[in-house]
């Protein structure tokens, strides 16, 4: 009896090692018509896979020429700008010139006007002296002369502590130095 029983294992063994083989077996084997079904299936997404590259390819293409288009008119846009700011440039230093010369021929308009309605006052007879005696008006040039001689120290002063303003400094320490060299004739 336990002859047959290992026997029986044994066969059972056996059969269970066949079946699993035949089932290994079973999958492995591939059918012509299968392979023909898979050939057809692996062809058909190839084919696929070439219309998609084509596609991206010529999407890269179209993007790439784009691309091209919107530099060049970025690069245009951007000469157009430069020009533009140039332009910009020079009208508002056209601008601040012509606002400079409006506020001298503002200032010297005043100064006209003032010296007009001082004449047109002694041609009426109405004009006052300032200084109704010679002492007065020597006194009022010595203490001018003191002013423009304080001022030209102050303008020495400044040139040789900014030397980088003495030619804008220039012309006025001449007209002051000019004014002191002047004779006092009352």
């Amino acid at each position: 009896m336990i002859r047959d029983m290992e026997l029986a294992v044994a066969r059972r063994e056996t059969i269970s090692t066949q079946a699993k083989g035949q089932s290994k077996m079973d999958k492995k084997l591939l059918t012509r018509t299968n392979f023909h079904h898979q050939q057809t299936e692996l062809r058909r997404k190839i084919r696929d896979i070439h219309k998609a590259t084509e596609e991206c390819t010529k999407a890269v293409l179209e993007l790439e020429e784009t691309q091209k288009l919107m530099s060049s008119s970025l690069l245009e846009k951007q000469e157009q700008l430069s020009a533009m700011q140039s332009s910009t440039d020079e009208l508002e230093a056209d601008l601040d010139r012509l606002l400079a010369l409006k506020q001298q021929n503002l200032s010297e308009l005043v100064a006209l006007q003032t010296r007009v309605k001082h004449l047109q006052a002694v041609k009426d007879g109405r004009y006052v002296f300032l200084f109704r005696s010679k002492q007065s008006l020597l006194a009022e040039h010595r203490r001018l002369d003191n002013r423009l001689a304080v001022i030209s120290i102050i303008l020495d002063r400044v040139k040789d502590e900014y030397p980088q303003f003495q030619e804008a400094l220039l012309k006025v320490s001449q007209t002051i130095a000019s004014k002191l060299q002047q004779p006092e004739s009352p």
